[in-house]
């Protein structure tokens, strides 16, 4: 997204949301994640997270801690999530989704 005229639509501590205003990339920013979407596959990601329960899709990893695996559209990748990380990401997706929509509906006025 480096070429991209990237506008900052939604930012917390650790959460940056971005959409270009010339190709109308996406992309998200979360600790040292880095994720870029087209607007239907954000719309496939909101989707995704907001059915996800952290009680229900816990794995016990490893190093002790319960995570949340995130699938992504590479089978040989995906993000592991402790519950806090995963609430924060998720909420973060949803805040910048509802900022997303209130600007584009403002811009339409």
């Amino acid at each position: 997204m480096s070429a991209c005229k990237t506008e900052i639509i939604y930012q917390n501590k650790d959460f940056i949301f971005t959409k270009c205003m010339d190709c109308s990339r996406m992309g998200l920013m979360y600790h040292q994640v880095m994720i870029g979407f087209d607007e239907i596959n954000f719309s496939a990601f909101i989707r995704y997270l907001k059915q996800l329960d952290f009680e229900t899709y816990k794995y016990p990893c490893i190093d002790g801690i319960d995570r949340v695996i995130i699938e992504t559209y590479h089978q040989d990748i995906q993000f592991s999530f402790s519950e806090e990380e995963f609430y924060t990401l998720k909420t973060g997706v949803i805040e910048a989704n509802e900022q997303l929509q209130l600007i584009e509906m403002i811009r339409k006025l």
